[in-house]
């Protein structure tokens, strides 16, 4: 009896417990590069998960997803309601702990209740299993999307911190820079102009007439090289997309070849200043050259891009050839100012030998200069910065993506009916081996002739056998099977009544 009894009931009992739905998703984790190794290596060290083993990983994952953090923001989403077991505890609590408010207490139930239902695991080495369980299988399903939402949401913000933090603090150091440059080049020129005003004589006008037109040209190329560099910068951005660094594009021995030649008119220029005046026939003559040499070489490059890279839009092509005239440019014209100021410092030593004003003015191109390699290692940090931010974004959608998603879960996994009636049967088979061990134990009668020989210590002459004829059972073993019978069949009907009662 107790084999049946015990297992039918634990099936009836299971229509009474509250069925608990589960509902999981799959989480992969890659690991891609979009830059290539050369860039890659001169992008600052990027941080995520670091190699760890399965479970280390495992368990970094779980308290993550877990944290108070990742589970106020489920229910601040959800908005899911304070359950009234847990207002119970709230006002048990309160009493034992005046200090702390009510508020807070429900919060930090809510929380452990809600962390008790959600499971983390790890199939290999790169695919998260997220699951969260529920009374409803709409809220286990809304618990499993906006956990996974949440999860994405701050391991990507996580990726980007340390970027945005340094490219924050480049732009103020870019700020401070341009405005030290930007004063630098004003004390300087301001100097010039009073040395010129200073240096006026009848017998020297001649160079002061070359000085200025120096210096008023030196000023107009510092405008240039500002615009060119920022010109370099909108161009290095507008081609990030396209995943192109140019700076690392190697330029064949023709075009190398121009470069230099380009470069080679700047000390003749800066020699036939200090004898000759800016509009001589032979300054002109040399200036010629180099526009000529610059448009053979502007040609030279856009060939060049065209026929290295035959696959990309003529939009890239242009922004590319753009950006190897613009940096050339920059050469040329740093390049040039540097000579030209020696031209000037030749001119203001004929004009005037007062060593003071060499050392002032030295000084004052000295600051220029240092303010100047500053600013412009700036922008170049602040443009591998600015790469850096894209790819780790790019990187870090791809990083994570949702292989499997939460679905609707239609069955419980819980009360698991199979696996009680297995327990009810061998729960069943347990009592009614122990009753009859029990009965057996408890039974003091003669089984056999020896226990009677034995007991009595007299020889048995003769037995009589019990003769059993049917229905010869006790009215009382008789009220046990049909008491047995009465019980198993109720709970037959009421597991068949639960069972259409509940669909």
């Amino acid at each position: 009896m107790p084999v049946m009894i015990v297992p039918l009931t634990a099936i009836l009992a299971t229509f009474f417990l509250s069925p608990v739905y589960e509902s999981s998703t799959s989480i992969l984790m890659n690991e891609a590069s979009i830059l290539p190794p050369a860039i890659d290596r001169g992008l600052e060290t990027r941080q995520g998960y670091r190699r760890q083993s399965v479970s280390d990983l495992r368990n970094l994952l779980s308290n993550q997803i877990k944290s108070t953090k990742y589970i106020k923001s489920l229910v601040a989403k959800l908005d899911i309601p304070l359950p009234e077991g847990i207002k119970t505890k709230v006002a048990e609590k309160a009493i034992t702990l005046p200090n702390v408010s009510e508020a807070e207490l429900s919060e930090n139930l809510l929380v452990e209740s809600i962390r008790k239902l959600i499971d983390v695991q790890m199939s290999g080495s790169n695919l998260i299993i997220l699951s969260a369980r529920s009374s409803s299988p709409t809220m286990a399903r809304s618990m499993t999307l906006t956990l996974a939402e949440i999860f994405l949401e701050e391991s990507l913000a996580q990726e980007l911190a340390g970027i945005q933090g340094s490219i924050s603090f480049t732009e103020e150091q870019l700020a401070v820079y341009r405005e030290k440059l930007y004063n630098a080049q004003n004390r300087l020129k301001q100097f010039r102009q009073n040395l010129i005003v200073s240096s006026i004589d009848e017998d020297t006008t001649t160079l002061n007439y070359n000085l200025n037109s120096i210096i008023s040209i030196v000023e107009a190329l510092d405008i240039d090289i500002s615009e060119a560099e920022r010109l370099k910068t909108d161009i290095t951005l507008s081609l990030q997309p396209y995943q192109i660094e140019p700076s690392l594009i190697s330029i064949p021995d023709n075009i190398k070849k121009l470069k230099n030649d380009l470069m080679n008119t700047i000390p003749r220029l800066a020699e036939l200043l200090g004898r000759y005046s800016w509009r001589d026939a032979k300054v002109m003559d040399l200036n010629q050259e180099a526009k000529n040499i610059t448009t053979n070489l502007n040609n030279e490059i856009e060939l060049f891009i065209v026929k290295a890279y035959p696959g990309l839009s003529p939009e890239v092509q242009t922004g590319l050839s753009r950006f190897l005239i613009v940096d050339i440019n920059i050469q040329f014209m740093q390049t040039k100012i540097m000579s030209l100021e020696k031209s000037i410092g030749k001119i203001k030593s004929r004009l005037t030998r007062d060593p003071d004003v060499e050392v002032t003015l030295e000084r004052l191109q000295s600051e220029v200069s240092r303010y100047r390699d500053l600013y412009n290692t700036l922008v170049q940090y602040s443009q591998y910065a600015a790469i850096n931010q894209s790819a780790m974004d790019v990187e870090a959608k791809r990083k994570y993506m949702i292989v499997k998603p939460a679905a609707m879960p239609f069955a419980p996994i819980s009360p698991n009916r199979m696996k009680m009636a297995v327990m009810g049967l061998i729960l069943g088979l347990m009592i009614g081996g122990g009753v009859i061990l029990i009965l057996v134990m408890l039974d003091d009668s003669f089984k056999k002739v020896e226990e009677v020989e034995d007991y009595l210590k007299l020889s048995v002459m003769a037995t009589i056998p019990r003769i059993i004829s049917p229905f010869s059972n006790t009215k009382k073993d008789r009220g046990l099977v049909y008491a047995g019978t009465s019980i198993c069949i109720i709970l037959i009907a009421a597991i068949l009544y639960m069972k259409f009662r509940n669909g």
